[in-house]
């Protein structure tokens, strides 16, 4: 399965009608398997609304991602909030009560929050094994969120973790650099720019 099985699982997402709105994958379909698959079946993650087609890839339903704030505990999908940046303490957390790996995958909103930063001092300072995924596309001109406070990568390095770059968004690339930041066992941040 891979970026071509999350898209057709995110039309099949779409005609159910979630909660509260359809937020298409779109675009973002190779960054959400290749983190998938790079963090591996049996892990935590922590999404937002669009990336929770990712679970499909563990054989999870699409009809039963409807509502992002249920979670999914046979595909290991901790539920979303209302509050993007709180996914990445939500992530820490995690990793913290499973000692494992979790992915954390986030968009600007979430980057954009003084959640994120709080998310990655304690990871630093706990030493979570946690995956954070920045996903940095390309924003249309007039988007709510068309700069960062903060580049993410150097704020990761500011708090002591390691941050690989990835530019653009392919999947094997992207499964790779997750692979790679899962298996130091500590806190690290893979940035993907479109």
């Amino acid at each position: 399965m891979s970026a071509a099985a999350l898209r057709e699982a995110d039309a099949a997402l779409a005609a159910v009608g979630p909660l509260p709105a359809h937020l298409p994958v779109a675009g973002l379909a190779p960054v959400v398997a290749g983190a998938f698959a790079g963090i591996g079946p049996g892990r935590w993650a922590a999404v937002g609304p669009r990336h929770r087609v990712g679970a499909v890839l563990r054989g999870c339903k699409p009809d039963r991602l409807r509502d992002p704030t249920d979670g999914a505990r046979p595909w290991r999908l901790l539920p979303a909030t209302g509050a993007p940046g709180a996914r990445a303490l939500h992530a820490v957390g995690a990793a913290l009560a499973s000692r494992e790996p979790v992915l954390c995958l986030l968009g600007p909103a979430s980057l954009g929050a003084g959640a994120f930063a709080e998310a990655l001092q304690c990871a630093a300072l706990t030493a979570a094994p946690v995956v954070f995924v920045a996903v940095l596309p390309q924003l249309p001109a007039g988007a709510p969120v068309a700069t960062l406070p903060l580049d993410p990568a150097a704020l990761a390095r500011a708090c002591g973790l390691p941050c690989a770059e990835v530019r653009g968004f392919d999947e094997a690339r992207v499964a790779e650099a997750v692979a790679a930041a899962a298996a130091g066992s500590g806190p690290a941040v893979v940035c993907i720019r479109a």
